[in-house]
């Protein structure tokens, strides 16, 4: 009898010592799977993450099992369709910066073309009404005028034109030196002198001390003959125009101001932008180019260029300049 119990306890230990060992085996396999999964997971998040900051070609290595086989083809399939795809848009955009250079080039080069005779033209108008071909009656007069007047817009188009497409290729080049800002601004106003006469306007130069500033004087020159075709011809019912130079502690600033019917609330933040059709009504050229360039060329010497109504009427567009001193 005790044998036989014997027997049977050995038995149930033999059962429980192979139940054991298979325990220990499956656990020992799910060990070995868990790690490979691990790694797998492991190699597969900087597959994704190197693929987030952009390089394509890194691939997924085959997975542990079925599942992750297919996950790793799938995701190399999507990588290989992505870096397609991205070199098809770079391709792409190639092509268009280079449609995009033609058409510079073409504009640049018709501006330049255009340029020459409309200046030959606007000679030949002021030698017109200077008596050059003999007397003109007034109203012969004042068609050369009204003539010379839209000559000057369609000048302006072409040397804006000009600008902005050196300012679109960043090949805006500053020659600075020294300057006294009143003889500038009285230089910038005989250059307009003929225009207001014809337009019956005058310009009232008011200054409040020297000023010498270092700048590019043909680009502020540029910038102060934008502002006052702008105060001439949109100041409709404007006779006088102003333009004050005063500085303080901080800044330098050059401020032109109208008599007209001034700026509408809505427009003042967006009149610098560039083809922003509200600004025709402030831009001499009429297709928003004019404020564009000024804005880009003040921003260029580390200053800005401001709009605002006056209290009573009219507009007025203000230079500031940090004042270096």
């Amino acid at each position: 009898m005790s044998a036989v119990i014997a027997l049977i306890s050995i038995f149930f230990i033999l059962i429980i010592v192979s139940l054991a060992l298979i325990l220990i085996i499956k656990h020992s396999n799910l060990c070995v799977k868990y790690n490979r999964l691990n790694k797998y997971l492991y190699k597969y998040l900087n597959v994704i993450t190197s693929a987030r900051y952009g390089n394509l070609k890194t691939k997924c290595d085959d997975g542990v099992d079925a599942l992750t086989i297919q996950l790793s083809k799938n995701t190399n399939a999507l990588l290989e369709s992505v870096f397609d795809r991205d070199i098809m848009i770079s391709e792409y955009i190639e092509k268009e910066k280079q449609s995009q250079n033609i058409k510079q080039d073409f504009i640049s080069s018709l501006a330049h073309d255009l340029k020459v005779p409309i200046i030959a033209q606007d000679n030949t108008y002021d030698l017109f009404l200077n008596g050059n071909f003999g007397e003109l009656n007034e109203l012969q007069k004042s068609a050369i005028k009204n003539l010379k007047i839209s000559n000057n817009d369609l000048k302006n188009l072409i040397v804006d034109l000009l600008d902005v497409q050196k300012l679109d290729k960043q090949e805006l080049e500053l020659n600075i030196q020294n300057t006294d800002l009143n003889k500038l601004i009285k230089e910038v106003i005989e250059q307009n002198k003929s225009i207001l006469t014809i337009q019956n306007k005058q310009i009232i130069f008011n200054s409040k001390s020297d000023v010498f500033y270092p700048l590019d004087s043909f680009l502020i020159k540029r910038v102060l003959n934008n502002l006052i075709s702008n105060a001439i011809f949109y100041g409709k019912n404007s006779k006088n125009i102003t333009i004050t130079l005063s500085k303080n502690s901080k800044e330098i600033i050059i401020s032109v101001s109208d008599e007209g019917d001034g700026i509408k609330e809505e427009d003042i933040n967006n009149i610098f932008t560039k083809y922003y059709t509200a600004s025709k009504k402030y831009s001499n050229i009429g297709v928003g180019l004019g404020l564009y360039i000024a804005n880009k060329i003040i921003t260029a010497h580390f200053g800005k260029i401001e709009a605002k109504n006056n209290k009573d009427k009219g507009a007025c567009f203000a230079i500031v300049l940090p004042n270096k001193n």
